[in-house]
C-alpha cells in the first residue's frame, strides 16, 4: 500500500531537522554574531538565498510527490480486471477512479495513448522528453549548492584582503596603532571564516534536500516506465 505523499513527508522530516539545527544556532546567538561580524554581507546573501532555494525545493518536492501518488494509483488500478485508461474530451480517465488531474502523469499518458493509437511501439522517446522536463527541478538546487561554495570562497578572499590591507597602515610600532591593526585583522579573519562556514553548511543542507527530490523524480519515471512496459497495452 502506497502512503500518500511519501516523498514530501521525507522532505518534511529533513526540514524539521534542519529547522531544529537553525533554531539551536539562533538560540545560541551565533546567527546574530555571524551577521554582525560579516562586513561583506555575503553571509546575509547566503542565508536569504538558502531560504528562497528551500522554498523552491518544497514546492517541486510536493509537485513530484503528488505525481508519484497518481502514478502508483494508476499502476495499482491497471492490475485489476476491466480497468482502463481512456481519453474522453481531452481528459484522461481511469475507469476505476475517474478523471486524472492535470500534471506530468496526465500529460504523459495522454501523449502515450495517442502514440500507441498511431501505431508506434516504443515509448522511450516520449519518456525521455518528460524526464528532461523534470531535470531542471533538481539541477537548480545542485547549481545553487555549488554557487554557495563559490560565495564562501569569495567571502574568504574578501576577508583576507581586509586582514592584509591593515598591515599597510603600520608605519611605526606604536601600541595604539598596533591595537587598531589587530582589530582590523581579526575582523577580516572573521569575514573569511564565517562566510566559509555559512556557505559550507547551507551548501550541504541544500544538497540533502535536492537529493531527495532527484530520487523522487527517478522513482516517478521508473513507475511510468513499468506501466508503459507492462500495463498500458492491455488497458487500451
Amino acid at each position: 500500500m502506497t502512503r500518500a505523499h511519501k516523498l514530501f513527508l521525507k522532505w518534511l522530516l529533513q526540514f524539521s531537522m534542519i529547522f531544529f539545527f537553525i533554531f539551536f544556532v539562533y538560540d545560541q546567538g551565533l546567527i546574530f554574531k555571524i551577521l554582525s561580524s560579516d562586513k561583506s554581507y555575503i553571509t546575509s546573501l547566503i542565508i536569504i538565498s538558502f531560504i528562497v532555494i528551500t522554498g523552491h525545493c518544497a514546492f517541486y518536492t510536493f509537485l513530484i510527490s503528488d505525481e508519484l501518488n497518481k502514478a502508483h494509483i494508476i499502476k495499482k488500478s491497471l492490475l485489476q480486471e476491466n480497468v482502463k485508461l481512456k481519453i474522453i474530451e481531452d481528459n484522461l480517465i481511469l475507469t476505476s477512479k475517474g478523471e486524472v488531474s492535470s500534471g506530468i502523469v496526465c500529460d504523459y499518458f495522454k501523449d502515450l495513448i495517442g502514440l500507441k493509437k498511431s501505431g508506434a511501439s516504443s515509448h522511450v522517446q516520449i519518456l525521455d522528453t518528460y524526464l528532461k522536463k523534470t531535470i531542471g527541478y533538481y539541477e537548480f538546487g545542485w547549481f545553487f549548492s555549488d554557487i554557495m561554495l563559490k560565495l564562501g570562497l569569495i567571502g574568504t578572499v574578501i576577508g583576507f584582503i581586509i586582514m592584509l590591507s591593515s598591515l599597510s597602515d603600520i608605519t611605526t610600532f606604536d601600541v595604539t596603532l598596533l591595537q587598531g591593526v589587530l582589530t582590523t585583522m581579526g575582523s577580516g579573519m572573521g569575514v573569511a571564516l564565517y562566510t566559509t562556514l555559512s556557505a559550507l553548511v547551507t551548501g550541504v543542507l541544500i544538497a540533502v534536500q535536492y537529493y531527495n527530490l532527484e530520487s523522487g523524480c527517478e522513482e516517478l519515471f521508473s513507475v511510468l516506465n513499468q506501466i508503459s512496459e507492462v500495463s498500458i497495452d492491455k488497458s487500451m
